[in-house]
């Protein structure tokens, strides 16, 4: 193994911003993620428990247990200093790949009310630029020169195509009205 600490994935980091809400029990984050992220992501108890443990033991979240009324004691869980910084730097990070842009950008666009417009304009204009580069990248590309390459190379740029329209299209919808706090 690595004597490098691992960052956190996608799955941690949509955690963090859920436990940034409020400190929530692990059944309540999973209550919470099915009635709100479940629609992009489905996400299975024990892969949520595993990540809340993982991140609790990098130090981004803490836990204590609390006494329950008919049942053994509960964790909540609750923002770290370091869980605020790594949640608020994802939140500043672009998808890297298309094929990830469903889930992780969604789960992205999922907390903009809660974070400052300023980090929400700084991520969708480094979002759009990442798009852009996407779509030239898989124009330029042309590695054997087969009827088939052409065919996934054309598939790839209409999808990339898509995500860049949408973004594009729906982009004065986060950049009105009054500032989010």
């Amino acid at each position: 193994m690595s004597p490098r600490k691992s960052l956190p994935m996608h799955l941690e980091y949509a955690l963090l911003g859920l436990i940034r809400q409020q400190p929530q029990y692990g059944y309540d984050l999973l209550q919470n993620w099915s009635a709100n992220l479940g629609i992009i992501w489905n996400v299975k108890p024990a892969s949520l428990y595993g990540a809340l443990n993982k991140l609790e033991q990098q130090g981004l979240l803490t836990s204590m247990q609390m006494p329950g009324d008919a049942s053994p004691k509960r964790k909540v869980f609750t923002l770290t200093p370091a869980g605020e910084e790594a949640f608020l730097s994802w939140m500043h990070t672009p998808v890297s790949f298309p094929r990830s842009f469903r889930q992780e950008w969604f789960a992205r666009l999922y907390f903009f009310p809660q974070v400052p417009q300023e980090i929400v304009h700084t991520l969708y204009v480094a979002q759009l630029e990442m798009a852009e580069r996407w779509l030239d990248e898989q124009s330029a590309l042309n590695l054997t020169g087969s009827p088939f390459e052409a065919q996934v190379r054309a598939f790839r740029r209409s999808q990339i195509a898509a995500i860049l329209a949408y973004l594009q299209e729906n982009q004065s919808e986060f950049f009105q009205g009054e500032k989010n706090v």
